[in-house]
């Protein structure tokens, strides 16, 4: 479909960390490798990836059992696996540690939606942000991705929180500066001697 546009129109397929069936980066990868087009790729994004192995919104501290382990030994497999040309573009964002387990009760808690979505969607914060509770090890899945794959592309911060929608006119404005700051903490975690600034 997209193939035949000039230029090619191009799919990214980015796993949720919420997913009932896709869940890690390994189930979307899968896809990727089973629709074997050249025009459909990938999405790697720091939240989906930290999201699911390390963090864990209903826990007390957050974090999945065995978060660090889990996280290193599944960062090595994506180092070893993907194809870094079938990567179109990468997500950095972190997410706010919930003071509360995200159970039923609380303030963010949904019946129709998994904790996971909620906390998505609600507490998900800029790279760099630990004065908001910032607390996913993206620095790591961020070097992973860019100093071991190589990857050379756009990359995009995508930001779903609560202050989001605060009313007020310089609502855009202060995301906007916390964006242009985080890019700045993004650039000093990686060597981009390759792709200039």
């Amino acid at each position: 479909m997209g193939a035949k546009e000039e230029p090619a129109v191009r799919f990214a397929y980015e796993n949720l960390c919420w997913s009932t069936f896709f869940d890690t980066w390994e189930s979307g990868w899968d896809i990727v490798t089973r629709v074997d087009r050249e025009n459909f790729g990938f999405v790697l994004d720091t939240f989906n990836i930290a999201g699911r192995v390390y963090g864990d919104p209903s826990s007390i501290d957050g974090k999945t059992e065995n978060a660090e382990k889990a996280l290193n030994e599944s960062l090595e497999r994506l180092a070893k696996t993907i194809d870094v040309k079938k990567v179109f573009y990468i997500q950095v964002v972190d997410a706010e540690k919930i003071q509360e387990p995200l159970v039923k009760g609380h303030a963010s808690w949904d019946d129709e939606q998994p904790a996971r979505m909620s906390w998505s969607r609600n507490a998900r914060l800029f790279a760099g942000e630990s004065e908001r509770g910032a607390y996913l090890p993206i620095e790591k899945v961020t070097k992973i991705i860019v100093e071991r794959l190589g990857y050379q592309g756009w990359v995009s911060m995508e930001l779903f929180n609560r202050s989001m929608a605060e009313e007020g006119e310089s609502i855009p404005d202060e995301h906007a500066k916390r964006a242009e700051d985080s890019w700045k903490v993004i650039k000093s975690w990686i060597k981009w001697s390759k792709l200039g600034e």
